[in-house]
């Protein structure tokens, strides 16, 4: 029983830290996504992951678009396509990561993010083959990498500022006073499962009467996080058809 109580909490930890890498989009990966917006930080590393996903797929799209016009191929619609993408960035750049409705916001610019790349990737399919398609990927990863090298540091040091929040509330349920790990993983000397293998060790070597207390704490704060995440899904999905046309409308 106090191994699988162990096993249990290392994967309430693993939950409970903001995941690297934007996720697709379904409902259960939307929900994910939003469940650390919550708070300002949260918001600024979402929007953030937006941003960085959007210039990459511009920064592809040029490129295609240059590569396309030196073959004399008619680009117009896919440099149209860019240029909303480029109008979507911006919209990105200026969101209030401590906006009431940030949630909203996100899901709306996100889901015209997708809509958009869908549509570019649709018309190239009409005008070059598969094998084409992946010899210019492969030609433009590394600039993908160069020019969003910034973005990638904006994002990390937030997560970890987030994760390291995370950690010092974990550490007053566990009531563990000596915080020179987290400190440690804030500074990159320690990873996030070093920290978390160290926390759930702390717990293990509990009574069993506070492993429940704690494991009941835990799991009340990851419940409550996750119904909240699914409102703020639902409500942005219910908003989103009357968000959207407000954000493109333009004076006469």
């Amino acid at each position: 029983m106090k191994k699988i109580l162990g096993i249990t909490m290392v994967l309430l930890l693993a939950t409970s830290m903001v995941p690297l890498t934007l996720a697709d989009e379904t409902e259960d990966t939307q929900q994910n996504e939003v469940k650390i917006m919550n708070n300002q930080l949260g918001a600024q590393i979402r929007l953030l992951q937006l941003e960085k996903a959007i210039t990459k797929n511009i920064i592809k799209g040029e490129e295609v678009v240059s590569v396309l016009k030196e073959s004399e191929y008619n680009t117009t619609e896919l440099e149209a396509i860019l240029a909303e993408l480029e109008l979507l960035k911006g919209e990105v750049q200026s969101a209030d990561s401590n906006s009431t409705n940030a949630t909203q916001i996100f899901v709306d610019l996100k889901s015209d993010a997708v809509e958009l790349t869908k549509d570019f990737r649709e018309t190239l399919k009409e005008l070059l083959d598969e094998k084409t398609i992946e010899e210019l990927r492969e030609r433009i990863r590394e600039m993908v990498c160069e020019q969003t090298q910034n973005l990638s540091q904006q994002i990390q040091n937030r997560i970890r500022q987030f994760n390291r929040n995370q950690l010092h509330e974990i550490y007053e349920i566990i009531e563990e006073t000596d915080s020179s790990l987290i400190d440690e993983y804030q500074n990159g000397n320690v990873t996030r499962e070093q920290v978390k293998l160290q926390i759930s060790k702390k717990i293990n070597e509990m009574t069993k009467e506070k492993r429940y207390q704690v494991f009941s704490e835990l799991k009340e704060s990851s419940i409550r996080e996750r119904i909240q995440a699914r409102v703020c899904v639902e409500d942005a999905a219910e908003n989103f058809q009357v968000l959207k046309p407000e954000r493109y409308v333009t004076p006469l």
